[in-house]
């Protein structure tokens, strides 16, 4: 049984966010009959979603552009890595583009459900807005129905962070002090880790799912209400 995993850098450049979505990768490809694959949307022509409402029957978006093979590749991994660099705190355009663009995928149906979410964010100070934008990203992750990931050890709950300026390769030099433990670890380092970690969560959720067979309740998935509640909620006292 493998573990798939997808790494997609959302930055209009190829530099820090590439370095450490691939970083995340290689921890992943460490995890036995692990499969990878690393997408970089810098140089990709993916518009923002319009609202135009086709994809709510269709199943689909209706926007041709290179957003379109990608859903394939979203479909296909069973844990989807998102890096991104801050823009005023927030992930980038090109980032909240492919984000919202998963409509396309049929709004009502869910289909990156219970898949593993991971996400990344480089800044160029070192409280330059990467927890926000981790935040915006999990946040897509709960909307989907994903299962965000963070990383505990050491300490970045919401994803993997990078403090990297305008070299692209500012991420293999950005390091960061333990001070509950004698350690220092780089960002490169950080993001492997977090890699390894998402793909054995990912593991565990696929061979859950496989012996149990269950799925989330309520198809289709953010739509309807269950047929009936339990009489016994209105008995429910302070």
């Amino acid at each position: 049984m493998s573990v798939r995993v997808l790494g997609v850098s959302a930055s209009p450049r190829r530099g820090n966010t590439s370095i450490l979505v691939q970083a995340a990768l290689l921890g992943a490809a460490g995890l036995p009959d692990a499969d990878t694959e690393f997408v970089a949307l810098a140089g990709r022509s993916i518009a923002a979603c319009n609202g135009c409402g086709p994809c709510r029957e269709a199943g689909r978006c209706v926007i041709d552009d290179d957003m379109q093979p990608l859903y394939e590749r979203l479909l296909w991994a069973d844990a989807v890595v998102l890096g991104t660099p801050v823009y005023y705190g927030q992930p980038s355009g090109l980032a909240k583009a492919f984000m919202e663009r998963v409509q396309g995928l049929g709004v009502g149906e869910k289909k990156l459900r219970l898949k593993v979410g991971g996400a990344i964010a480089t800044g160029a100070s070192r409280n330059g807005g990467q927890e926000t934008a981790l935040l915006a990203v999990n946040l897509w992750f709960h909307i989907c129905e994903m299962l965000p990931v963070g990383i505990t050890a050491p300490v970045s709950q919401w994803g993997a962070t990078g403090f990297t300026g305008s070299d692209p390769t500012d991420a293999h030099r950005d390091t960061t002090d333990l001070k509950l433990t004698p350690h220092t670890v780089s960002a490169t380092q950080m993001a492997w880790m977090y890699g390894r970690k998402l793909a054995t969560v990912a593991r565990i959720v696929q061979i859950g799912i496989d012996a149990s067979g269950l799925d989330l309740p309520d198809a289709p998935y953010g739509w309807s209400l269950p047929q009936e509640f339990p009489a016994e909620l209105e008995d429910i006292v302070p």
